[in-house]
């Protein structure tokens, strides 16, 4: 399960509450957030405003709007008054651009100055994550602890593991240390996400259960649309996806795919949304567009079979990402 080259998160797979995960999207002022030219950000957008949308951007039609406006600005803002708060905005916004290095080399400076920064630390192990990093991942994960929740930085450590020791034994371990008790979206988020990978569906997802769709990152949707796909609920996939947006057009490529993949499965006369992901991909291949990687090798691999394709950009989402999915995903292409 994968968007772009996160896990759902995992991008940020796993996050405090301070970034308000569970929160709706967030719709700024009209006055506040865009120049009346529409390629700038207003300078009168303030800290907060900011945090907002950034943290927005995680919902469905919103991960690539503003993207590059808000790295503008907060590159700005960072270079005027690098505080521990600009400093974890702009390295998140550059992180999601996959620009890792700068990333980390913006995120380590905010611990330099405020070493116990929770969230500069969960975007580190995230970032080292997916690099395959996995021992200064969990590092970072070790660094929350007594300044986090237990179950939070349990989450993050049994996270990483997961991708590389049993994940069996990580997912054992994270039920038994949350044992019923409230858990974050977040942690949700993650033990569904190992279940899924244990082949274990409909526990996947028996742990989304009171997850609303509509307020859930793109990452999660895409999770959760995966685990039915699994399950054959493919009419689910098409009723559920194509309700959340009511343009079409700004739906994410992950979101797109699995449309997609669902009408194919499901052999219906119209191709509606493999004929929408197919215009896509020839964007995002004209565009040479790494960023999509994952999505544009699971097209060639589940919509429009094509050994070489889909080897071309799983071995290019290889080059950015090595979790499981991406070993996986390799794997699937190299046997077609």
């Amino acid at each position: 399960m994968h968007f772009s080259v996160f896990k759902p998160v995992v991008f940020i797979a796993i996050s405090i509450t301070s970034l308000g995960l569970n929160a709706a999207p967030y719709t700024p002022k009209e006055d506040a957030v865009i120049a009346t030219s529409n390629s700038t950000l207003s300078a009168s957008l303030t800290l907060e405003e900011i945090n907002a949308l950034v943290t927005n951007s995680q919902y469905a039609g919103q991960t690539e709007r503003l993207q590059g406006l808000l790295k503008t600005r907060l590159a700005q803002l960072y270079k005027q008054t690098p505080s521990p708060q600009i400093g974890y905005l702009y390295a998140r916004v550059l992180q999601k651009e996959h620009l890792f290095e700068q990333a980390i080399t913006v995120a380590n400076e905010v611990l330099i100055s405020e070493p116990n920064h929770s969230n500069s630390h969960l975007l580190l192990a995230n970032i080292y994550m997916v690099q395959g990093q996995f021992l200064k991942a969990k590092q970072h994960c070790i660094a929350l602890i007594s300044h986090v929740s237990t179950i939070t930085a349990s989450t993050c450590v049994l996270d990483v593991q997961s991708q590389h020791q049993d994940l069996l034994k990580s997912y054992q371990a994270l039920v038994k240390i949350i044992n019923n008790k409230p858990t974050s979206f977040a942690t949700k988020h993650v033990l569904s996400e190992m279940s899924y990978r244990l082949g274990n569906y409909k526990q996947a997802l028996s742990h989304l259960q009171s997850v609303n769709l509509v307020n859930a990152p793109v990452s999660l949707i895409v999770l959760w649309a995966d685990i039915h796909l699994a399950l054959a609920l493919h009419t689910d996939v098409l009723n559920t996806l194509s309700a959340l947006l009511p343009d079409k057009n700004n739906l994410e490529d992950a979101i797109l795919l699995r449309l997609a993949i669902a009408e194919k499965k499901l052999n219906k006369t119209g191709k509606k949304w493999q004929n929408l992901m197919a215009q896509r991909v020839t964007l995002r291949e004209l565009r040479k567009d790494t960023f999509h990687a994952s999505d544009l090798a699971k097209y060639y691999l589940d919509v429009q079979p094509n050994r070489d394709k889909a080897l071309y950009w799983a071995h290019i989402n290889w080059q950015q990402a090595k979790m499981s999915a991406d070993e996986q995903l390799l794997i699937q292409a190299q046997a077609m």
